[in-house]
Formats: C-alpha cells, sequence, structure tokens
C-alpha cells in the first residue's frame, strides 16, 4: 500500500484526543487511574512500614498524630491500536480505498508516536499470513511505514478470528478500526461488538470510494460486487441510480447508529476527502484528535 511520506509532517501540531483517564504502561503526559509518583495530588492513606518517608505529610503527623503518605496521580501514555482491513474489497477506486486507508494510518501513527503514546498496528480480512507492528517512540514509526508498505490488499479472510488473535489479551484504551464494512450484517455486527469491547474508545473510520458514492450508472447493465464477485443487473436509467442512492443512505445510516448504540466513534473517512483535511476538520470534531498547543 501507498504511503505518501512528504504528507505526514503536516500533522506534527495533532495530538491524539485523550476522552478519559490513560491506562498505557508507558509513561507519559495524561492523567491515568493510577496511583503512584505524579505531580498531581491524589489522596492519603495510612502510612505502612517501608513506604517512603518523604511521601509522609508531615504537617498532618504533627497536627493529627497520624503517619500518612501522600498519593499521586500517575501520568501515562494512550494506548492506541490500529486495525487496517486489507480485504479485496479495499483494493477498488480511485485512488484505492487500501491506499487511504494506509495514509489514514500512518498519520495517526505519526500523530500519537510524536507524543509517546504507544501505537500497534495489525492488518486483517486477507488471505494471506497478515503482518503486525508496535512501537513506543518515532523511533519506531519508520518500520511501520515499512510495514504498511509491503501490505496488499486482497483475499477474504476471517475478520472477527484474525482481530482476536492480533488483539492478544487486554484492552486498549483506543482502537481505531479502518475499513470499508462490506461485510455481511452478522460478521460486520461480530466485528463491531468486538472493537467496543475490546477498547474503552473505540472508533470506526469508515472508507468508502468515489465509484461506491456515486457511481456512474450510463450504459452500464450489470454491477459486480467487489467482495463477493456476485453481479447484480440493473435498470439503465436514473431510477437506477435513485434506488442505489436511497439504499446506500439508508445503509450507511443504519451502520452510524449500530457504531453509536455500541459506544463506537463512527467517521466517515471517503476517500472524497483528503487525510489533512479529515484529520483536521472530521476527526477533530469527533474529539479522535485535538491541536497539541491549544487553538481552534
Amino acid at each position: 500500500m501507498l504511503v505518501d511520506r512528504s504528507n505526514l509532517s503536516r500533522f506534527a501540531s495533532l495530538r491524539l484526543a485523550t476522552p478519559g483517564a490513560a491506562t498505557a504502561l508507558q509513561q507519559g503526559d495524561r492523567r491515568s487511574p493510577f496511583r503512584g509518583r505524579g505531580v498531581e495530588f491524589a489522596d492519603y492513606r495510612p502510612y505502612d512500614p517501608g513506604d517512603d518517608v518523604r511521601l509522609v505529610d508531615w504537617n498532618v503527623y504533627l497536627r493529627l498524630g497520624l503517619a500518612v503518605v501522600r498519593q499521586f496521580n500517575e501520568e501515562r501514555s494512550l494506548a492506541m491500536k490500529v486495525c487496517v482491513d486489507v480485504s479485496e474489497s479495499m483494493a477498488f477506486g480511485e485512488p484505492r480505498k487500501a491506499d487511504h486507508a494506509a495514509q489514514l494510518a500512518a498519520a495517526l501513527s505519526l500523530i500519537s508516536l510524536t507524543h509517546r503514546d504507544p501505537v500497534g498496528l495489525c492488518f486483517y480480512g486477507g488471505e494471506r499470513q497478515l503482518a503486525q507492528t508496535k512501537a513506543s517512540n518515532l523511533d519506531g514509526l519508520a518500520e511501520i511505514l515499512h510495514v504498511i508498505d509491503r501490505v496488499e490488499p486482497g483475499g477474504h479472510g476471517d475478520p472477527y478470528a484474525q482481530i482476536v488473535r492480533q488483539l492478544g489479551q487486554g484492552r486498549a484504551d483506543r482502537i481505531v478500526l479502518i475499513t470499508d464494512l462490506l461485510l455481511e450484517d452478522e460478521p460486520r455486527d461480530a466485528l463491531l461488538r468486538l472493537i467496543a469491547a475490546s477498547s474503552r474508545y473505540p472508533v470506526v473510520l469508515h472508507v468508502l470510494s468515489e465509484d461506491e458514492l456515486e457511481p456512474d450508472f450510463s450504459d452500464v447493465a450489470k454491477i459486480v460486487d467487489a467482495e463477493t464477485g456476485e453481479g447484480f443487473v440493473i435498470r439503465d436509467d436514473s431510477t437506477a441510480q435513485r434506488d442505489y442512492q436511497s439504499g446506500l443512505d439508508t445503509w450507511l445510516s443504519g451502520v452510524e447508529q449500530r457504531c453509536r448504540g455500541l459506544g463506537i466513534r463512527y467517521v466517515p473517512a471517503f476517500t472524497r476527502v483528503e487525510v489533512p483535511d479529515l484529520l483536521n476538520n472530521e476527526m477533530r470534531r469527533a474529539h479522535i484528535v485535538e491541536h497539541a498547543f491549544g487553538g481552534a
């Protein structure tokens, strides 16, 4: 898949938005639910033998005769997992949906690693053995881009089983699923329920091409489903266009409502909108990214 590296520097002013407490093991600058070393006072607890005496609040001891230890909120990083769909249908469109997804994955990885938020990248939906990689700082970005470069869409794997295998144990702070969601209703719903259960702040970036949003029906007797290869005979008139658009709108609305019902942040990430505009507009409004140093 193709990544325009010259474009990536445009995202240096962004960082991942923090919808809540961060839970990565890596230290960072985000509030976490853990108690330990930090700068933000959280609470007191009784002194236990072996505690660091530097944490004892001697003012409380002198006033009340109680030995208590100050606790602080530890600052952690926000752990993100990016799962990219590489099934056969992602090869469709101009530009290809797969290349658009690759650019999104690369941009999110750069934004995350710039601020020392660890990233795990995996691929699903294809038939081949799928690569995965992870990084905890900008030194790992080159490997992430290298892995993306080597992956090509193709085949029809089992999305649910592949993601389960690659996610492993535990939950990520944020899972970002980059996909066209061209699955039958039951497998698609299972996939959405999986990422909702595997992440505290799940996101779906829905990638569709211009030819899928507004296909040209002129002089067409049959269209072919990019995922299944099944052909459909259509009428060569304006009614076909209206029927298609109505069905598409109903489907998109249903997908968005289902995501909302599962607590998933849904963002249309269609190829008609370039990645910088998606990040600075749609994804900022969805509170997935934010300006690192304030500003509108």
